[in-house]
C-alpha cells in the first residue's frame, strides 16, 4: 500500500476531525426540540401523548437513515445532501404552527440522524492516518453524545434569555448547518466502486449473525442493556421536560434542558472511560446503575423534588455509558470478524426500538393515566428489564469464572 505525503496525511486528518464535528451538529437537532416542547403545548394544544409520538417519529426517522446507508454511503456528495435535508427540518421547526410540521421536522431530522450515525464511521475506516487514529477514534465515538447533550441546554438557555422565543434556535442552526455544508464532502464512491466491481457478493447471513447475537447468556445480558440503556434515554428526550415542568413543576427552559442533558454528557464521559474489567463485568455495572436510575424516575411522580430527577438523571447517565460500551464489546467479540460490523448494526437497530416501544408505549398509557403516573410505570418496567439484564450478566461472569478454574486446573493436572 502507498504510504501517504505529509499533506495528504494532513487532509486526511483534517476531513476525519470535520466529520465528527458534522455528526455532533447533526445529533443537535435530535435535542433541541426537548425544553421547547412546554413552549409547543401553550401555543399549538398538543397534549403529552403528542409529544411522545413526535418523539416515535424522530426514532422512525433514524431507523430509516440507518437502512439507507448501505445503499447511499459510497456517495461522495452524501452528507452535503445529508445537510439539506436537516436544513429543510430546521425550517420546518422554524416555520411550525401545527403539530404536522412538528412531525415532518422529527421524521427528517430522525432519517439525516440515521445517515449520518451509519455513513461517518464508514468513511472515517477509509483514512490512514498513522498516529492519529486514537484521536479521531474517541472524537467520533463522542460526537454523537456531545450533539445529544449540547442541544437540550442550547436550546434550553435561548429559550430563557434570547428573543423570538422557539425560533431563533433553529435559525442559528440553520446557518450553522449551512457553513458546515461544504466540508461534508467524502472522499469515497467511483474509486470504492470500482474496486468492487466483479466481486461476487458476500450476502450476510442474518440467521447465523443473530445466533451468535443471542448464543449466550453474555450477550442476551449485552442486548438487554442496550435495550434499557435507550428505553431511559427515550424517556428522558421524549418527556424528561415535560416531566420537570409539568409534575414536578420547575418551570424554567435552561433548568429542564440541563437535566436532560446531563444524562448524555454522563453517558459520553463514562461510555470513554477505559475499565480494566471484563465487558461482562462492565455491562452488569451499567446495568446495575441503570437500575436504580430508573427506579429513582419511577418514584418522581410521588417525590416532586427536582433533587430526585436529577439523580436519576445522573445515574441513568452513568449506566447508559458503561452498560453500552461493555454491551457493544460482548456483541462484537461473540462474532467472526466478517459479520462483526454487521451484528454491532443490528444491536444497535435493536436498542432503537427500545426508544420507540417507550415512545410509542408511553404515548398510548398518558391517556388513561396521566403524564406522571406513565412516566413511573415505564421507568419500572425498565427497571424489571436492567435487573433481568443484570442477572444474567452475573450468572456469565460466575460461569466464565467456573470455566477459567476448570481450564487452570487441567494445566496444573500432572500427565502419567
Amino acid at each position: 500500500m502507498r504510504s501517504l505525503t505529509l499533506s495528504e496525511e494532513k487532509r486526511s486528518l483534517r476531513a476525519a476531525l470535520v466529520l465528527p464535528a458534522g455528526l455532533a451538529l447533526l445529533h443537535m437537532p435530535s435535542g433541541l426540540p426537548a425544553p421547547l416542547y412546554p413552549l409547543y403545548q401553550s401555543t399549538m394544544g398538543i397534549d403529552s401523548t403528542t409529544v411522545s409520538l413526535l418523539f416515535a417519529a424522530y426514532v422512525a426517522g433514524v431507523m430509516i437513515g440507518l437502512m439507507l446507508m448501505p445503499l447511499i454511503a459510497g456517495y461522495r456528495s452524501v452528507l452535503v445532501w445529508t445537510c439539506g435535508l436537516s436544513i429543510v427540518a430546521d425550517v420546518l421547526f422554524l416555520v411550525a404552527h401545527t403539530e404536522w410540521e412538528l412531525y415532518g421536522g422529527h421524521l427528517l431530522q430522525g432519517i439525516v440522524l440515521g445517515v449520518f450515525t451509519g455513513v461517518v464511521p464508514v468513511v472515517l475506516a477509509q483514512f490512514e492516518l498513522s498516529g492519529s487514529s486514537k484521536l479521531v477514534g474517541r472524537a467520533t465515538t463522542s460526537a454523537n453524545a456531545i450533539g445529544l447533550a449540547a442541544g437540550p441546554a442550547w436550546s434550553g438557555l435561548l429559550l430563557e434569555i434570547a428573543p423570538w422565543q422557539g425560533r431563533l434556535v433553529w435559525v442559528i442552526q440553520i446557518i450553522v448547518t449551512l457553513a458546515v455544508m461544504p466540508f461534508m464532502r467524502t472522499g469515497g464512491g467511483g474509486g470504492e466502486k470500482a474496486r468492487r466491481k466483479g466481486e461476487e457478493a458476500q450476502p450476510v447471513r442474518l440467521r447465523a449473525v443473530l445466533a451468535g447475537m443471542f448464543g449466550d447468556l453474555a450477550s442476551r445480558g449485552a442486548i438487554l442493556a442496550g435495550f434499557g440503556a435507550f428505553v431511559a434515554g427515550g424517556l428522558m428526550s421524549a418527556l424528561g421536560t415535560l416531566v420537570i415542568h409539568r409534575v414536578v413543576g420547575v418551570q424554567n427552559s435552561l433548568v429542564e434542558g440541563t437535566v436532560v442533558s446531563m444524562c448524555f454528557v454522563l453517558s459520553a464521559v463514562f461510555g470513554a472511560l477505559r475499565i480494566r474489567r471484563s465487558d461482562v463485568s462492565v455491562t452488569g455495572q451499567g446495568l446495575a446503575w441503570l437500575f436504580l436510575g430508573s427506579l429513582a424516575l419511577g418514584v418522581t411522580s410521588v417525590f416532586t423534588h427536582l433533587s430526585v430527577i436529577v439523580l436519576a438523571t445522573v445515574l441513568l447517565g452513568i449506566g447508559q455509558g458503561l452498560g453500552l460500551q461493555g454491551a457493544t464489546q460482548i456483541i462484537a467479540v461473540h462474532q467472526p470478524e466478517a459479520t462483526r460490523g454487521a451484528a454491532v448494526s443490528f444491536f444497535f437497530i435493536l436498542c432503537y426500538f427500545g426508544t420507540t416501544a417507550a415512545s410509542l408505549g408511553i404515548g398510548a398509557v398518558i391517556p388513561h393515566t396521566g403524564l406522571g403516573p406513565a412516566f413511573s410505570y415505564f421507568s419500572v418496567a425498565n427497571a424489571a428489564l436492567c435487573l433481568a439484564g443484570l442477572m444474567l450478566c452475573v450468572l456469565a461472569g460466575r460461569r466464565m469464572r467456573a470455566a477459567a478454574v476448570r481450564g487452570e486446573r487441567t494445566e496444573a493436572a500432572p500427565t502419567s
